[in-house]
């Protein structure tokens, strides 16, 4: 009888015991629960905020480098649209600041009281999380899809937006003796290398120097537009297949993005181009340096004999002003560019 006493006494004690560590069990349960759960809302909920201060972001900046006012009201609008409690303080700051040029960064910050669920086990029951996105209008200091012709900075600023202009000069219209306004871009001279980089595109960058390709180059220039012409689909051909103006009036966006060359899949149109501006020229070989870009369309006909002569060689173009993205390295604002684009930078 005392045996049975005795083991009925140390069944008591383990069985508290027991209980005590299926307690200790349930907290370390309920922790992880914590980590799993109320980590995973912590973050969905970061993802959020992090997308509404960039669309913030964007939408703000689109209006700088002209209108800091501006910048700031759509910041609270786009801010508001993407579930941004502004009269609940959660919009924490707007600051537009200057980076290259006068008033081209926006800055938004927000800020968020996220409440924890099983966390409250363990004594936390919110945690305030916060994102900030730092969005900059610049233009382009390195760009690719570029054609071998140089465009004075005069020509560029005295032509017409919408209209034809000549890039390439025949023979008999040049003022500059030996400079029809070819380029040997990154080095590659020799008239197979100015046709290549008219059928594929060159590269160069703001700043770089360049060698003007002296000589008329009749049947290079007219072998890579005709190759390049016919690489362009039916589409993406004509002026207004290509661009529609944009809904600020003064300047043109495109109308589809299978004709953008800088956007992915976008290879419909050869004729949508970038061409290096330069301060001035000077006969013969000439070392220039590109100074900002230009956005043109390719208007000469396919089906026209482009270089008739060997004098008559000109390349026409209609300029394009733009505020879209061309997927260049962003610039410095370059208030005398025609291609402008916002982007985020942190």
């Amino acid at each position: 009888m005392r045996a049975w006493r005795i083991l009925r006494s140390v069944w008591r004690q383990e069985f508290g015991q027991g209980l005590v560590l299926g307690a200790l069990a349930m907290v370390v349960i309920l922790g992880f629960a914590a980590i799993a759960v109320d980590v995973g809302l912590f973050l969905h909920e970061r993802r959020d905020l992090q997308k509404a201060a960039d669309a913030a972001a964007l939408a703000g900046v689109a209006e700088l480098p002209g209108s800091p006012a501006e910048a700031e009201a759509k910041v609270h609008e786009w801010a508001d649209k993407n579930g941004i409690d502004i009269a609940g303080g959660e919009l924490e700051a707007v600051e537009v600041s200057t980076t290259y040029a006068e008033d081209d960064t926006v800055t938004v910050s927000v800020q968020r009281d996220v409440p924890f669920v099983f966390a409250r086990v363990l004594g936390f029951s919110s945690d305030t999380m916060r994102a900030d996105a730092t969005a900059r209008v610049g233009s382009p200091s390195w760009a690719d899809n570029v054609m071998p012709w140089a465009l004075t900075k005069s020509s560029q600023e005295e032509a017409t937006y919408g209209n034809e202009v000549i890039l390439k000069y025949s023979a008999d219209d040049t003022a500059v003796s030996g400079n029809f306004n070819a380029m040997a871009l990154m080095g590659a001279t020799g008239a197979s290398d100015y046709r290549d980089a008219i059928i594929n595109g060159a590269e160069t960058c703001v700043g770089c120097v360049e060698s003007t390709e002296p000589g008329n180059m009749t049947g290079p220039t007219e072998a890579g537009l005709e190759e390049r012409f016919a690489s362009t689909s039916d589409d993406c051909d004509t002026f207004l297949e290509v661009f529609e103006p944009s809904d600020g009036g003064d300047a043109w966006q495109f109308v589809d993005d299978d004709c953008n060359p800088w956007e992915e899949g976008g290879e419909g149109s050869g004729r949508v181009v970038l061409i290096p501006v330069i301060d001035d020229l000077d006969a013969g070989r000439d070392e220039v340096t590109v100074i900002r870009f230009a956005l043109v369309f390719l208007s000469n006909e396919a089906d026209d004999n482009i270089c008739p002569t060997g004098l008559g060689c000109d390349v026409e173009a209609i300029f394009v002003k733009t505020y879209d993205d061309i997927g260049s390295l962003i610039g410095p604002y370059n208030p005398g560019s025609d291609i402008h684009f916002a982007r985020l930078v942190e």
